[in-house]
């Protein structure tokens, strides 16, 4: 029996799956020894918290002090104070600081909590660690929902620029993942944006790197190629739906397969009733239409994307577009915006669109225009 190296939730290294690296890898490796601030900020289930775990792991080995912070555990339903206290009482338990940080920071009640997070960072944790320290701050997406969070952005810039009259700062590097883009992060528009770090994207597999995943399939080695670049067709590399189909294919340990094998694979794995069922595209399902800024002129756009009449460019200052880019719907290509792979495109196609669209929009159009002009 072939061992299941598919991981299709969660990190690869917690469910003992197979990592495959990719140039992100290198490059925040890279800025993390340069003690450069970064994001890796992108739709869901293409990798990231893996990264930032293999990053991590190459960090210890090299020195540095990481510290691997997952807003999830921390709550939305809690008050600034009980956030911020929850947020530094992690860097400790991680990094075994011998100071009581509750009662740090019950001592310092007489000041803000963006401050007593700063100061805790200078006066605690860089005195008492001496190594570089990287802290990942993972799932930032969750912030969105709260309304105090813009100071904790604030925060972090406010040590990235003072790391020219405090030199201890210059031993702190942040770096931030979740579902966002750097516009999301402050939310008050009379603040400046966020406007520091450089950002890391995780790209999807092109055939090479995504080779070892053909090791599980129970095949010979140029039959699991050619079966790896059938599937490749569907998920164009696709972190998680490249695993979940290669899995799908694993599990019916077969011999020989044929490309309509293949594809009766990703039919029965991802279409119809199974892609109400599967996470992902539940999550770019609701990306479309519950989470959209604007429905309408979300569902008008990636339309126009769909259908492929016209290039439809690129504008990173665009709302719509980028929360289209963070659904995982759509890809950059030379600066204009492709639907990102065949499932996406199979799951939601103009049948879709049509059941979608907004019916109070839909209400004041002619049939005759709306079938004509809408969805054609």
């Amino acid at each position: 029996m072939v061992k299941n190296i598919y991981t299709v939730g969660g990190t690869v290294q917690a469910g003992g799956g197979l990592y495959i690296p990719r140039n992100a890898d290198e490059e925040l490796l890279k800025l993390c020894r340069e003690g450069t601030f970064a994001f890796v900020l992108s739709s869901r289930q293409v990798g990231k918290s893996s990264l930032m775990v293999g990053t991590s792991e190459q960090l210890v080995r090299e020195g540095i002090r990481p510290v691997i912070i997952d807003l999830t555990q921390i709550g939305a339903q809690v008050t600034p104070e009980s956030w911020y206290l929850g947020f530094i009482t992690t860097i400790a338990d991680e990094l075994e600081l011998e100071a009581d940080t509750v009662s740090w920071w019950q001592s310092h009640s007489e000041i803000g909590v963006t401050q007593r997070l700063t100061q805790f960072l200078q006066e605690i944790l860089l005195t008492e660690v001496t190594e570089k320290v990287v802290i990942f701050v993972d799932e930032i997406d969750t912030t969105l929902s709260l309304d105090f969070t813009d100071d904790f952005f604030a925060a972090i810039r406010y040590m990235y620029n003072a790391r020219a009259n405090i030199p201890e700062y210059q031993r702190l590097t942040f770096v931030l993942l979740g579902v966002a883009t750097p516009s999301d992060l402050m939310s008050d528009p009379h603040r400046t944006p966020f406007n520091i770090g450089q950002r890391v994207e995780v790209t999807d597999f092109n055939l090479e790197q995504a080779m070892p995943l053909g090791e599980g399939l129970g095949l010979e080695q140029s039959k699991a190629k050619q079966s790896l670049s059938w599937v490749l067709k569907w998920t164009s590399g696709h972190p998680y739906l490249t695993q979940r189909l290669c899995r799908a294919i694993a599990e019916q340990f077969k011999d020989e397969w044929r490309e309509q094998d293949v594809d009766a694979a990703a039919a029965s794995t991802f279409f119809g009733k199974m892609s109400e069922e599967d996470n992902n595209l539940q999550f770019v399902r609701d990306m479309l239409t519950k989470w959209a800024p604007d429905r309408l002129k979300t569902l008008t756009i990636y339309r126009e994307i769909r259908l492929g009449k016209r290039a439809v460019t690129d504008e990173e200052q665009s709302q719509i577009k980028n929360h289209l880019k963070l659904s995982g719907i759509v890809r950059r290509d030379n600066g204009t915006l492709k639907v990102r792979n065949r499932i996406y495109e199979n799951v939601f196609d103009r049948s879709w669109l049509k059941i979608h669209w907004p019916t109070n929009w839909l209400a004041t159009v002619p049939r005759a225009v709306k079938v004509a002009s809408v969805f054609s």
